[in-house]
């Protein structure tokens, strides 16, 4: 039995020791490679990777990638996100012509079955080409303040039925169809999980 508590307590050690690593660095990844509705999209995945990074006092930055694996002619419009808990007067800052509009509000943005606390648009106009589009292998960054913000407030599921932590919507997929993607949980969040299981079964063991 000791020998079995052991194993368990040096687990949860490791699990707890990752879970710091990853909090230590103050930032959240998430990588978009399920398909929630849609058209699967052309390239492979993960299409899309969205960070969060701590930018100091009730400040993050965002940089959101679309990534070079995903197939000529399609672009990002629309991301999606939560927040828990919900800031105090959240506020967007960007100074690209990528990003053309952006709102929050708690449960405001239902999509896909789903309800989201914050939408950030991207432009789609074709004009130029199609030169402020988010294109493979392009990103765009900003900034998102609000009183107590911090960058795992992001770690939040949608409520409504679609439980997802963020969501995109890509459209210019071949033959005209479009795709909303998610990520699954991120190795720090697995980890968490991991963790309170393993404290669970010692507890378990201890009350037996």
């Amino acid at each position: 039995m000791n020998r079995t508590r052991g194993a368990v307590c040096r687990c949860v050690l490791l699990c707890a020791a990752c879970v710091v690593a990853t909090s230590a660095r103050a930032m959240v990844t998430f990588d978009f490679t399920e398909l929630v509705t849609g058209q699967p999209p052309g390239g492979s995945a993960p299409w899309a990777t969205l960070t969060i990074e701590n930018a100091g006092t009730d400040t993050v930055d965002m940089t959101l990638a679309h990534n070079a694996t995903s197939a000529s002619g399609q672009f990002i419009s629309l991301l999606l996100l939560n927040m828990d808990p919900y800031p105090v007067d959240p506020a967007l800052i960007e100074s690209s012509p990528k990003i053309v509009d952006w709102d929050f509000g708690p449960d405001a943005f239902p999509n896909a079955g789903g309800r989201f606390d914050m939408q950030v648009k991207f432009a789609t106009s074709n004009a130029g080409g199609g030169v402020n589009r988010l294109k493979p292998g392009e990103s765009v960054s900003w900034q998102v303040t609000g009183g107590g913000l911090i960058e795992t407030d992001f770690q939040s599921l949608s409520t409504g039925g679609l439980n997802v932590f963020t969501m995109i919507h890509l459209q210019g997929i071949a033959g005209g169809g479009s795709a909303k993607l998610a990520p699954v949980p991120e190795p720090a969040s697995l980890l968490v999980l991991v963790a309170g299981s393993a404290l669970l079964l010692i507890r378990r063991r201890r009350s037996a």
